[in-house]
């Protein structure tokens, strides 16, 4: 899955578990604030960002600090903001992962899941919206 789809899977997950009375979407707020106080070179920050990565690439553009190298576009710095600023800002009204995020930061990245990212501390179900 891309990142992006991945950012609206959660988003549906806060959603329907909000429905039913769960705190998905608080739990994620405790794993952003802890990313942000912690810093991109945290290990919060990787934790946080693994629950929108299925693989090493896209863990990778979403935590690794590269600042004027290729391939780190100048809006990549503001769309990790918002990943992490909207679980914080949203955690009651249903975490809008994705708003405001460049949908560019997939990029051309691999959509194949592996076995890197196994660092996610919360399960995001699978929920049918469609």
């Amino acid at each position: 899955m891309s990142i992006m789809k991945n950012l609206d899977k959660v988003h549906a997950a806060v959603v329907v578990d909000k429905m039913k009375g769960g705190n998905l979407g608080e739990q994620i707020g405790v794993l952003a604030v802890k990313a942000i106080t912690g810093g991109i070179r945290s290990a919060e920050w990787k934790t946080y960002m693994s629950l929108f990565a299925d693989n090493a690439e896209q863990l990778k553009r979403l935590t690794a600090e590269t600042p004027g190298s290729a391939g780190e576009e100048g809006w990549l710095p503001q769309t990790r903001a918002y990943i992490v600023s909207n679980a914080v800002c949203a955690a009651a009204t249903n975490t809008f992962t994705s708003a405001r995020v460049n949908s560019d930061v997939d990029g051309d990245l691999n959509e194949t899941p592996d076995d890197t990212i196994n660092l996610r501390p919360i399960v995001i179900p699978n929920v049918n919206v469609f």
